[in-house]
């Protein structure tokens, strides 16, 4: 029986109203800047007394870039916000929150729903983190969640909790697949860290606890010899910031899905190999590395050394984990936009200044600046250590190189030419105006001292994690 006319003003309206509520409240938190629109009349609903099937259709939208929901009857226009298409994970990402939100609906509607207690003793958020990794035995991954969130907020002798978990997908620890769990062992939950030093039985960088199928505890790892024991010694496929390769590495096979509370209180979602998701700032990001990693390199293009962006794209995950800011630009066309960019201070590969006979032993600000380039001058990012790669884009300015890796300038201030600020305008931040000016003369990486990592192309942002 379809429930419209008259019965659309009842208790089953009101229902939908809400939830239509919580469904752009949900997208919202996942992507910040999305806007979810109600096309067409929303007193229609389309609501025939089951609840055993789900209730919604998605589609593309006729622009490309984002999606349409036909939910109960109402049809919804969900856009990002971000002016590039949704990459596929994206697109996912929408269709599962949808799912959740659907499905919590008709669980509050229909008392016989399988799972409907389970879906309601969690939070909606942290059962959409499950549902889009699809792990064996889902409800694992919001019950550690809840146990991480709950460490965040205890101190430990007056310092910060980190730890972490490694849910096994396989019946058997495959490093020991005689390993039997002992009687009684206790479930992975909130409950354990009310436990005095519990905490401190795992740092969640060098070892985690392991947890079973059922959820239960089992034992205390080391990551990396767990992962070589697991996976070989075959380093990840996918980049990852180098303090959490063999996190990414222990999940790559398997289905097992590795969580932790980092020392700068930030949630990591490894599986399939790659970090997932990260909890920072109150919300869920979905990260999506390889894609992202696969538009940065499409946007490099080809080039005179093969791993230039890679370099880059480590040092700027790296960097991004420090929380320290950055920025590394790429230019195309280096003979006609460092002129444009670049100071003549900062212009690395220009003749060399002499010292100025006048006061030798205090140089000017020209002669500082190409005193502090005498230590690469002349390196191209291959001769060049990650870490003082590094150390160099941990400076205020950006590191400037070609396309052949050519190390062009750091501690760089970019010139920002007047349209860049037109474009700029409702931005705030030097850094984020000086990657919009750079942008328009190769790509650009921009790392946050909040931990944000963003690339920008042609002036305009194409995607941040």
């Amino acid at each position: 029986m379809s429930m419209q006319g008259e019965r659309s003003s009842g208790p089953i309206s009101r229902i939908v109203g809400v939830y239509q509520i919580v469904l752009r409240r949900t997208l919202e938190h996942f992507f910040p800047a999305a806007q979810l629109e109600i096309v067409g009349d929303r007193s229609l609903i389309d609501w025939d007394g089951t609840s055993d099937r789900q209730l919604f259709r998605l589609r593309d939208d006729t622009t490309g870039t984002g999606v349409e929901i036909d939910w109960l009857g109402t049809r919804l226009s969900f856009q990002s916000g971000n002016p590039m298409p949704l990459l596929p994970s994206e697109r996912r990402m929408v269709r599962v929150i949808v799912e959740a939100i659907d499905l919590r609906l008709r669980g509050l509607l229909n008392q016989d729903l399988s799972h409907r207690l389970d879906r309601f003793s969690y939070q909606t958020e942290d059962l959409i983190v499950a549902d889009y990794l699809e792990t064996a035995s889902p409800y694992r991954v919001p019950a550690v969640l809840e146990a991480l969130r709950v460490a965040a907020l205890s101190t430990y002798e007056n310092r910060r909790v980190s730890m972490g978990a490694m849910l096994l997908g396989t019946e058997r620890d495959p490093t020991a697949p005689g390993w039997v769990n002992r009687e009684g062992a206790p479930n992975f939950t909130a409950r354990l860290t009310a436990i005095k030093g519990f905490h401190r039985l795992c740092d969640g960088v060098r070892t985690v606890f392991l947890v079973d199928l059922q959820g239960d505890l089992m034992r205390l790892i080391d990551v990396a010899q767990w992962a070589e024991g697991v996976q070989g010694t075959e380093p990840p496929v996918h980049p990852c910031p180098e303090l959490y390769r063999n996190h990414a590495k222990a999940t790559r096979n398997g289905g097992h899905v590795c969580l932790v509370l980092s020392p700068s209180q930030e949630i990591k979602v490894f599986a399939g190999g790659t970090l997932v998701f990260s909890f920072s700032d109150a919300r869920w990001r979905l990260l999506d590395i390889p894609s992202k990693f696969a538009v940065w390199c499409e946007a490099i293009g080809r080039c005179g050394w093969s791993n230039l962006a890679l370099t880059i794209f480590q040092a700027a995950l790296n960097l991004s984990e420090a929380r320290i800011g950055a920025l590394f630009v790429v230019l195309r066309e280096p003979e006609n936009s460092v002129p444009q960019l670049l100071t003549l201070p900062d212009q690395m590969l220009r003749e060399v200044l002499a010292d100025d006979p006048e006061d030798p032993d205090n140089l000017s600000p020209k002669h500082a600046k190409r005193s502090l380039h005498h230590a690469v001058r002349g390196m191209n990012l291959a001769e060049i250590e990650p870490s003082i790669l590094e150390a160099m884009a941990s400076l205020d300015g950006a590191v400037v190189v070609d396309q052949d890796g050519r190390l062009l300038s750091f501690a760089a201030i970019l010139r920002i030419a007047p349209e860049t600020l037109e474009l700029g305008r409702a931005v705030q931040g030097a850094r984020t105006l000086a990657a919009l000016a750079a942008s328009l003369h190769g790509p650009v990486l921009k790392v946050s001292e909040d931990g944000y990592l963003t690339m920008f192309l042609k002036g305009r942002r194409v995607w941040e994690m």
